[in-house]
């Protein structure tokens, strides 16, 4: 299944909820339980609570929601509510951890001159970089070089430590696509990269996201990233260093991963810090990032404190099931 956070359009004042994707929009899960409870499913608080909520990640650690989640496919074959009267949010936004992999692309390791790394670069990104796959990506002042990294994000299905790479991947709950927008003059400051990853909005996420049961093989998808129609990124995840299996292991080597923790898997060739010279995004840029299997996001940048702009581009993030 595919899972996404939505607001109908014009509701500004209204909290996300949860939905289910469908080729002709979305299926409200609120809605759908009471469905569920009506047709003999027993009802459970903790279920009530979470939909309310809207929270994806709270849906992924509540244990008591499997037999609701497991009558699901079988009875939401029609959506409720068609794509141009919702408005898409990031479809998770309040993970336990937020974990970017740096230089995770053979192809991107070797425009920036640097050798393959014997360990995955970590950083953090914040709750507060998270945003809609249509949102505004806000230029912080001061920032003279901002850029763009598509790439693969896994969403943690279950709590696991010490897992092996063999094993990892049955703890995905799925897939979704990440935008990992960095401020490259505040990143290189230091030898960490905190500081250019973290600024309010430099996450945008979604359009959904894609049940592993429908990604297979998460090192088979093309990534793609066109920015003003022109295409700049065109890899595929075949070209990682460390697969997601391997990440997931590695990572939970060194912490617990919880269920609906983040991980951005890194970025392929063409970032604007490579070109010659450097092609850094400017007000009215239009990002998209694309993802096999999974859609994409299309985001338009803006500067501090004019907020306005929104990309919107019909039919151009989920990709039809």
């Amino acid at each position: 299944m595919r899972w996404v956070r939505y607001t109908a359009k014009g509701d500004a004042a209204g909290l996300p909820r949860l939905g289910i994707v469908r080729a002709d929009g979305v299926i409200d899960l609120s809605r759908a339980y009471a469905r569920y409870c009506g047709a003999g499913g027993v009802e459970d608080e903790k279920i009530a609570a979470l939909l309310v909520t809207g929270s994806l990640a709270q849906w992924i650690r509540c244990a008591q929601a499997s037999a609701f989640a497991a009558w699901l496919p079988a009875h939401t074959q029609t959506a409720e509510l068609a794509w141009d009267t919702v408005r898409l949010h990031a479809p998770l936004n309040d993970p336990m951890r937020f974990i970017g992999i740096g230089l995770n692309y053979r192809a991107h390791a070797r425009e920036i001159g640097q050798e393959d790394p014997v360990s995955p670069p970590l950083f953090a990104k914040w709750n507060s970089c998270i945003s809609g796959p249509e949102d505004p990506i806000v230029r912080p002042r001061g920032c003279g070089a901002l850029d763009y990294e598509g790439e693969l994000g896994v969403i943690m299905g279950r709590t696991v430590r010490d897992v092996s790479a063999k094993e990892a991947l049955d703890a995905v709950f799925g897939y979704t696509i990440i935008n990992d927008v960095s401020a490259r003059d505040w990143q290189f400051r230091t030898s960490q990269w905190l500081a250019g990853k973290v600024a309010d909005g430099f996450a945008p996420m979604g359009p959904a996201v894609v049940g592993r049961e429908e990604i297979p093989d998460p090192q088979a998808l093309a990534v793609r990233t066109w920015v003003n129609g022109e295409l700049r990124q065109d890899g595929s995840t075949s070209d990682m260093i460390f697969d997601v299996a391997t990440l997931i292991s590695i990572l939970s080597t060194l912490t617990t991963l919880e269920a609906g923790d983040v991980i951005a898997t890194g970025t392929p060739a063409g970032v604007g810090m490579s070109a010659r010279p450097a092609r850094y995004l400017k007000p009215g840029d239009h990002v998209r990032i694309e993802i096999a299997g999974i859609g994409a996001i299309a985001n338009t940048v803006a500067d501090a404190g004019d907020r306005s702009l929104r990309a919107r581009h019909k039919g151009d993030y989920i990709e039809e099931e």
